[in-house]
This record gives structure tokens, C-alpha cells and sequence, in this order.
């Protein structure tokens, strides 16, 4: 692997992230993985009984404290699900992508982070990445690959996080309490402008598929990630 494929274009955290020449376009970083429950209709509750810690949504209320994991209601705590809901009695948990087919109230407007593979993008550092659009990520440790889509908005200062069920796909443990790793194993590749907005698993799973293929396939992102 030559690195004057490679183009630094940020650091976050520590991370360098680089663009990569030719088409598609894409850009590349190597990070450890902190698992992001949101989206899960199990993520929070009361008494911390979410496959998450409360305090990670902020304060569920009511009281002037925020609420960041989810929709609120107008005096600002979080929304409980009802019996029509996945899992009555939870807090409604929210990620940045929304499925227009739903209102924002509503859980089965996110992604939910057991079920389907997804990344975090901290703020200001997308790179012309929006949401919805796709990824391949790697374990460079074990071989375990993954498409993805770039699903929630992170903190400015920190990258490296994803969805609990793309953490199970690369072999990391997803528990959201205690898993994850720091080690810089996991290589993100990223193709900003692919999609840019909701679309079903079966259409950004193809479209994933084209692009990595047009790209240059598993085989070269391997290169680039043992050169970073």
C-alpha cells in the first residue's frame, strides 16, 4: 500500500482521518469502538433498567435538566413507551437519522442500534458525509467486516463509535455498559454523498455493496488500515 493514496485531512481525538484517492469518493480513520445504544427501544429507563445507563440520555425529568436521548415531552422528560410499543415502560431512544414514515415521538422512527449496523460521526468533522449515507467498517485484529450506514451525531471531540449490532458483526462486545475497545483496531471507511437520507437495509446494504466493489474492494481497505 503506497500512502500518497492517502490524504490527512483531520485529527479528532487523537485519530487521523484521511482521504483516499480515485472514486468513489472516501475517507478512511482507524479508532477503537465505543458502543452507542441509541436507537434501541431498550437503551434507557427508569432506575437504570435500559441495556444503557440513564445518565448517557442526561436527566429523563421532568426538571430543568436535558434530555438528549430521545424526544421529550413539553415540560422536557423523556417519552415513555406505551403498550403499543416495543418495550412498554422504556424511554423512546433517539439517534440523528429519522424514518419520515414516523413522528419524531415515536420509536420505530430510528434505527435501533441491536438490530441493524450503524456508525457515529462526531460534529463538524463529517467530512461531507450525511446521514444515511454508507460505510464499510473492519476488524483488523480478526478479519470481521461490516457495511453500515452513518446513523447518529457524536461529540466533536471523539471518534470511533457504533452501533451495538455492528459491534457483535466485528466481534467486539457490544454491551453498551461494558464493551467496546480502546485499541485502534477497527478500520472506518466511510463514502460521503452515497445516500444522505433514510433508506431501507435491503437498498443502503446494495448500495454499500456497489460502492466498496468500485472502490476497490475489502482487499485494499486492509492495505490502507495496516499503513495507519
Amino acid at each position: 500500500m503506497s500512502n500518497d493514496q492517502l490524504t490527512k485531512i483531520d485529527t479528532v481525538g487523537g485519530v487521523a482521518i484521511y482521504s483516499v484517492s480515485g472514486t468513489p469518493k472516501a475517507f478512511v480513520y482507524k479508532a477503537g469502538m465505543e458502543i452507542d445504544a441509541d436507537g434501541s427501544p431498550r437503551a434507557y429507563g427508569p432506575n437504570n433498567s435500559g441495556i444503557d445507563h440513564t445518565a448517557n440520555g442526561g436527566d429523563p425529568g421532568p426538571n430543568p435538566n436535558p434530555w438528549w436521548g430521545g424526544p421529550t415531552n413539553p415540560d422536557g422528560s423523556a417519552i415513555v413507551q406505551s403498550i403499543i410499543h416495543p418495550h412498554p415502560g422504556m424511554y423512546v431512544s433517539a439517534v440523528s437519522l429519522q424514518n419520515p414514515a414516523y413522528g419524531p415521538k415515536s420509536p420505530y422512527a430510528y434505527p435501533d442500534s441491536e438490530t441493524l449496523p450503524f456508525i457515529v460521526l462526531p460534529g463538524k468533522h463529517s467530512h461531507g458525509a450525511s446521514l444515511g449515507d454508507v460505510c464499510l467498517c473492519l476488524n483488523t485484529k480478526t478479519g470481521d467486516d461490516c457495511y453500515g450506514i452513518y446513523a447518529d451525531v457524536g461529540p466533536s471531540s471523539k471518534i470511533g463509535e457504533a452501533s451495538i449490532r455492528m459491534a457483535s458483526a466485528l466481534k467486539i462486545k457490544s454491551d453498551p455498559k461494558t464493551g467496546g475497545t480502546e485499541s485502534k483496531i477497527i478500520a472506518y471507511l466511510v463514502f460521503p454523498g452515497s445516500i444522505g437520507k433514510w433508506t431501507p437495509p435491503e437498498t443502503w446494504w446494495a448500495k454499500a455493496n456497489e460502492l466498496v466493489k468500485q472502490w476497490g474492494g475489502l482487499s485494499r481497505l486492509k492495505d490502507i488500515a495496516s499503513s495507519i
